[in-house]
C-alpha cells in the first residue's frame, strides 16, 4: 500500500496535522456527555458549532440550531429566558466567563434542567475571537433533589403538626432539632431553641445536673432508659411534665446525639392529683374524708400497740342542722357545714386527724393519749362542743346548732378501727337520746352499751336482708271521701326480721342511711314497684300506685337509671311520686332539673308532709305537683283543738285556692273523716280507712274500686 504522505510536498503537511487534530478534537467532543459549542463573539452569539448531543438534549439536530439564531432563545423556559439573557450581556460586557442554571424546553414539551458554561478565546493580542462551552443535562440531578427537599418539606410539616414533642440533641446537650410543637410548647419561635445547651435552657435547677449526668451515661453506652418523665420549664417560667422515649443517634459508627419523642402529661398529671386528692378529701369542706381516716386510724391504732398508749375517736353530729338544711335550703346547709368544719380545724392538735364522714357528721382522730386517755378526750371533746355552740351566722342571720359527740377509747372500747368506729357511733346516739348537745364515752352505763350493741347489730342484719329476699312492700290505701272508696295506694318497705318479726320503715331507714345503705334500699323498692305493677297488669288491672322517693335519689346522675328501672312497670302516667315540701322547694339547678326529668316522663308528683318545712306558701301555685299532701301532725288534735282546727282549716282553704288535689294523712278516728268532708277534702290515709298491708289484700279492694281506673289520679 502507499503511503499518501508520500507525495506530499512540504507545505502540505501543516494542513494535514490540523486536520489531523481537528478530527481528534471533534471525536473527543462528540463523545463526552454534553453538548459543545463554538459561537461568535457577538451581540447575537451566533453558533458556528453544536456538538451532535443536543438533539438528545433538545431533539433539534445540530443543523437547525446552525440555521436559525433565534431557536435556542426559543428553547429556554419563558420563566428564565429574562434571567438567561441578563447573565449574557453581564458577560459579554465584562468578557468574563458564562456560567447559569436554568430550564429549557424539548421539541416534545418535556422541561429539562440544564447547566451552561463558557469562556472566551483571544488571539494574541488579547482581543476576543469567540466563545466555546459546555451544556451539562442536569435534570436527573434536580429532580432527586426535589424528591429529597420534598420528603424532608413532608417530614418537616410531620414533626410540626404533631402532637408530639420530637427533640434531636447533639453530644455535648445542644438542641440541633425541635419541632413546631416542641417550640409552642415551650413558648419560643421556630427554630429559636436550635443551637441551644437543652439542660441549661429547658430543665429546672433542681434536677439539671441529674438529667445530664442520665444523658451523659447513656452517650457513654451504659443502659439508657426506655421512657422517663422529666419537667421542662417554659419561657414564661411555668413547668410542664413530659414523658419522652429516647434512642441514641449512631453515625459512621459512632454515638453523636440522642433523638427523644415527649409526650405532655402535666394535665393528665393535674388530673390524677385531683382525683387522688377527692379520693382521700371530702369535695365540700377540703377535709380529709372517712377513707383517710379509716388509713390514719389503722396507723394511729399500730402505733399505739407498740407503745401501748391509747387513742381515741370522736363521732360528732349536728343537731338541728336538717331545720337549716330545710328551711333555708341546701346552699345555706353547705355553707353552714364550711363553717363548722373551719371552727373543728381551730379545735383540733396539729397530730390530730379531722374528716367530714358525710351529711352533717364529722370524725376526729386523738392520737398517741399516753396519760388519763378518757379524760383527755372528753375534755378535747366539751371543748369542741362548746365552740359549736357559739351562733353561726348565715345570710345576716344567727343561727345556734349545737353538737352530739360519742367517744370510743382504744384499747378500753374496742380493739380494731372499725369496732372504735362502731362505737364511737352509738356513743354519740346516746349522748343525743340524753338531750343533745352533750358528750358521751362508749361503754359509760350498761344499759346504753347495750342499746348500741343492738344498733350495731340491726345495721348488719339490715345489710344482709336487703340481698336476702327479707324485704316487702306494704300498699296503704288513699280513700276517697266521702263514699271511702279507693282510688290508689301507697307502696311502703317493710322488713320480715326473722328475730323481730315485721318492723317499719322508721325502725330501720335511718339506720340504712346513717350506714350508707340508702341507695342500696331505694334502689330495692324501685324494682320491687315495678315489678308488682307487671303483676297486677298481667292480672288485667292498672291501679294507680305511688312511693315516697328520698331526697338521695334527687341526684341527676341517678335519675336515668331510676326511671329506667320504672319503666319496667310499665307506663308511668299512673305513677305518684311523692316528695317532701323541702325537697321540691329546693332552689338548685340540680334537684330543678331531676323534677324536670320527672315530670317530662309522665310522672304525676306529690308534695309529700306539706306544712312542716316553713317554706313559703306564696310558691305553691308555681310548684310543678299534682298532689298537695298534708302532714299527719295538722289533724291529731282536729276537731278537739279551736286552734288546731282552724290552722287545718286555712291549709285546705288555701290548697283548694289555689286549685290543687289534695291528701290528708293521720285519718284515725271518725270525727276526722266528719270535719274532711265537711271541708271538701278530696282524698285522705290513715289507719281508720286502710293500714298498709300486703298486695295479696290489696287486690280485692283495687278490683272493686273504679275510682282507681280514674284518669284523674289517687
Amino acid at each position: 500500500m502507499t503511503d499518501p504522505r508520500a507525495s506530499e510536498t512540504p507545505d502540505d503537511a501543516p494542513h494535514r496535522a490540523l486536520a489531523e487534530a481537528e478530527a481528534r478534537y471533534r471525536s473527543l467532543v462528540e463523545r463526552i456527555p454534553a453538548v459543545v459549542y463554538v459561537c461568535d463573539f457577538d451581540a447575537g452569539a451566533t453558533f458556528r458549532y453544536v456538538s451532535p448531543q443536543v438533539e438528545d438534549l433538545l431533539g433539534y439536530p445540530p443543523e437547525e440550531l446552525l440555521a436559525d439564531d433565534d431557536l435556542w432563545y426559543r428553547c429556554i423556559h419563558p420563566d428564565d429566558l429574562p434571567r438567561v439573557l441578563e447573565a449574557e450581556a453581564a458577560a459579554y460586557e465584562r468578557r468574563g466567563e458564562f456560567d447559569c442554571e436554568f430550564r429549557m424546553i424539548r421539541r416534545d414539551g418535556r422541561v429539562v434542567h440544564v447547566w451552561e458554561r463558557d469562556a472566551i478565546v483571544e488571539d494574541a493580542e488579547g482581543r476576543p475571537l469567540m466563545t466555546q462551552g459546555v451544556v451539562v443535562d442536569v435534570t436527573d440531578l434536580r429532580e432527586a433533589e426535589a424528591g429529597v427537599r420534598d420528603e424532608r418539606d413532608r417530614a418537616q410539616r410531620y414533626l410540626d403538626v404533631a402532637g408530639t414533642v420530637l427533640l434531636a440533641l447533639d453530644a455535648e446537650g445542644r438542641v440541633t432539632m425541635l419541632n413546631r410543637a416542641g417550640h409552642r410548647l415551650l413558648g419560643y419561635q421556630d427554630a429559636e431553641l436550635v443551637g441551644a445547651d437543652w439542660f441549661a435552657t429547658c430543665i429546672p435547677p433542681s434536677s439539671r445536673d441529674h438529667l445530664r449526668e442520665l444523658f451523659d451515661q447513656a452517650l457513654a453506652g451504659e443502659e439508657i432508659l426506655p421512657q422517663w418523665e422529666a419537667t421542662v420549664v417554659c419561657r414564661d417560667g411555668r413547668e410542664r411534665a413530659l414523658v419522652w422515649d429516647s434512642s441514641l443517634l449512631v453515625e459512621e459508627g459512632g454515638v453523636v446525639g440522642m433523638m427523644s419523642a415527649g409526650i405532655d402529661v402535666t394535665e393528665r398529671r393535674r388530673a390524677e392529683e385531683q382525683v387522688a386528692y377527692l379520693a382521700y378529701h371530702d369535695s365540700l369542706t377540703g377535709l380529709p374524708n372517712r377513707m383517710m381516716l379509716q388509713e390514719h386510724l389503722e396507723l394511729a391504732l399500730a402505733r399505739a400497740r407498740r407503745n401501748r398508749g391509747s387513742v381515741a375517736l370522736m363521732f360528732i353530729d349536728l343537731d338541728d342542722f336538717k331545720l337549716v338544711n330545710d328551711g333555708l335550703g341546701h346552699a345555706a346547709g353547705d355553707e353552714l357545714l364550711c363553717q363548722v368544719a373551719a371552727r373543728l380545724r381551730r379545735q383540733v392538735r396539729e397530730s390530730d386527724t379531722l374528716a367530714r364522714q358525710g351529711g352533717d357528721e364529722f370524725l376526729i382522730l386523738l392520737g398517741d393519749l399516753d396519760d388519763e386517755p378518757t379524760l383527755r378526750a372528753v375534755a378535747a371533746a366539751e371543748h369542741i362542743a362548746e365552740a359549736i355552740r357559739e351562733p353561726f351566722r348565715l345570710g345576716g342571720t344567727e343561727f345556734d346548732i349545737g353538737a352530739s359527740i360519742g367517744i370510743s377509747i382504744f384499747p378500753v372500747d374496742a380493739h380494731d378501727a372499725d369496732t372504735l368506729l362502731e362505737h364511737a357511733d352509738s356513743a354519740m346516739y346516746d349522748a343525743k337520746a340524753a338531750g343533745r348537745g352533750g358528750v358521751r364515752v362508749y361503754g359509760s352505763e350498761p344499759l346504753r352499751r347495750e342499746r348500741g350493741v343492738e344498733r350495731l347489730s340491726l345495721s348488719r342484719k339490715l345489710r344482709r336482708a336487703i340481698g336476702a329476699g327479707e324485704l316487702v312492700l306494704h300498699w296503704q290505701p288513699v280513700v276517697g271521701l266521702p263514699d271511702r272508696v279507693i282510688s290508689g295506694a301507697e307502696a311502703l318497705v317493710r322488713w320480715e326480721d326473722p328475730e323481730h318479726g315485721l318492723r317499719a320503715a322508721g325502725e330501720f331507714v335511718p339506720v340504712a342511711e346513717r350506714r350508707g345503705l340508702l341507695d342500696e334500699l331505694d334502689e330495692w323498692v324501685i324494682d320491687a314497684f315495678s315489678a308488682q305493677r307487671r303483676l297486677w297488669q298481667a292480672q288485667g288491672f292498672d291501679p294507680w300506685v305511688g312511693f315516697n322517693l328520698s331526697p338521695r335519689q334527687l341526684r341527676p346522675e341517678r335519675i336515668d337509671g331510676m326511671l329506667a328501672a320504672l319503666r319496667t312497670g310499665g307506663s308511668l302516667d299512673r305513677v305518684t311520686i311523692e316528695l317532701t315540701e323541702s325537697v321540691v322547694l329546693r332552689e338548685d339547678a340540680g334537684t330543678g332539673a331531676v323534677i324536670d326529668a320527672l315530670c317530662d316522663a309522665g310522672v304525676t308528683l306529690c308534695l309529700d308532709d306539706f306544712g312542716v318545712a316553713y317554706s313559703s306558701l306564696s310558691r305553691l301555685a308555681d310548684l310543678p305537683v299534682g298532689w298537695i299532701k298534708v302532714d299527719r301532725s295538722f289533724l291529731r288534735e282536729v276537731p278537739g283543738s279551736h286552734a288546731a282546727t282552724s290552722l287545718l282549716n286555712s291549709i285546705l282553704g288555701l290548697v283548694g285556692a289555689l286549685g290543687l288535689n289534695l291528701i290528708v294523712e293521720g285519718v284515725e278516728t271518725e270525727a276526722h273523716v266528719d270535719h274532711l268532708v265537711a271541708q271538701g277534702c278530696q282524698r285522705a290515709q290513715g289507719y281508720l280507712l286502710g293500714a298498709p298491708m300486703p298486695a295479696s289484700e290489696l287486690e280485692p279492694l283495687l278490683r272493686a274500686s273504679p275510682v282507681s281506673w280514674s284518669p284523674e289520679g289517687p
